[in-house]
């Protein structure tokens, strides 16, 4: 087996995985800058659930010495996650929407960052779009929860200070998508880790540890920035709250850059406006990060691009806007794993990935 066919390979185990993957040589070279070509054959064997060392080593055929070598170097560039259960070393290998942006968030010793920035800007501005219905957005959106009033029908997972006031750890680090992009002059530092995500992240070096206070202070500041607060699609376990611009960012750019507004993130209200209090100031055209607001006489807020993300409502100052529950509620998966088993299956990989959750060491033997 040659090189290229171990990134082939490798791209195929991506693809499965919840966040799927692009097609094209542009990916494969993002791959090959990501990964020696000692990695992208070790990556073949490292399952999407937790295995030891030893377990990796041995369904791999390379001796663990140099297994635990390369694993421990593949950690530290931010395409396995590591840790320990019970006093052993643990690895696994991550999806897109993660080696997508670990890598990039600091300068890492033997990747080719300039590089790695320039494939990754480049697949932006292409887009990459799966069929329509066969995509399960990894993000969504959480409110300016000042906007948020009581007759909304907005529920306590809607308010991003519940995931901030109940989180055991804080984090803050840069937006890959705006070191990569630079489209905008918006703040960087804007990516806030939560729970166990922010402790590896600063473990990580990828991230400094912050105080609910501060992390609250981010918030506000990005909203008054114009920044749409996305978490993790999950209801609990967020592990993370990106700040996002839908210039720079990958899951809001698809929609705007793109036109594919299926793909967008989006939260449980979405903005509609008051045509008596209306004076077509479009002020809140100016802010709407999805333009999804267009004035004739008045103005009108297109529920098929809207996010419901509040900062048209925080822009209006004759209180024209509000928000309103969507008329076909959606379903936000529990947590990690419920997500993970829901993506799959929308994008019909399930089988797929099911395999590659665990080793196989008869099926890795046969290979």
């Amino acid at each position: 087996m040659n090189q290229r066919e171990n990134y082939l390979k490798l791209r195929d185990k991506l693809s499965v995985a919840p966040s799927g993957v692009p097609g094209g040589d542009r990916f494969l070279e993002i791959l090959e800058t990501l990964f020696t070509p000692e990695e992208a054959l070790l990556s073949l064997t490292i399952p999407f659930m937790p295995a030891s060392v030893s377990e990796i080593s041995k369904a791999s055929g390379i001796e663990p010495k140099k297994t635990e070598e390369l694993l421990k170097n593949m950690a530290n560039k931010g395409v396995v996650y590591t840790f320990v259960i019970k006093g052993t070393r643990m690895f696994l290998l991550f999806s897109l929407d993660t080696i997508y942006n670990y890598p990039i968030k600091h300068d890492r010793e033997g990747l080719n960052q300039e590089r790695l920035r320039s494939l990754w800007d480049e697949y932006l501005k292409e887009g990459w779009c799966p069929p329509p219905g066969n995509f399960l957005p990894p993000g969504r959106v959480l409110p300016v929860e000042e906007e948020i009033k009581p007759e909304s029908g907005a529920v306590s997972y809607d308010h991003v200070s519940k995931y901030i006031d109940e989180a055991k750890y804080l984090s803050v680090g840069d937006c890959s998508c705006r070191r990569i992009v630079k489209a905008c002059d918006s703040p960087v530092e804007t990516c806030i880790g939560v729970g166990y995500a922010a402790k590896y992240l600063v473990e990580q070096g990828l991230s400094r540890p912050i105080e609910k206070g501060e992390a609250k202070k981010i918030v506000k500041n990005a909203h008054d920035a114009g920044l749409v607060s996305i978490p993790s699609n999950t209801k609990d376990d967020i592990g993370i709250i990106c700040h996002c611009c839908s210039c720079c960012c990958a899951q809001l750019g698809v929609a705007t850059r793109h036109g594919r507004y299926d793909l967008r993130p989006v939260g449980s209200l979405f903005a509609v406006v008051n045509g008596d209090r209306c004076t077509a100031c479009e002020s809140c055209v100016d802010v709407c990060p999805m333009k999804a607001i267009s004035v004739e006489k008045v103005a009108y807020s297109d529920p098929e691009k809207c996010i419901g993300c509040g900062l048209c409502i925080s822009s209006c100052i004759d209180g024209a806007l509000s928000h309103v529950s969507r008329t076909q509620a959606i379903e936000i998966p529990d947590n990690l794993m419920d997500y993970t088993m829901k993506a799959v299956k929308t994008q019909g990989t399930t089988e797929g990935f099911m395999k590659e959750l665990k080793i196989n060491i008869t099926l890795k033997k046969k290979e």
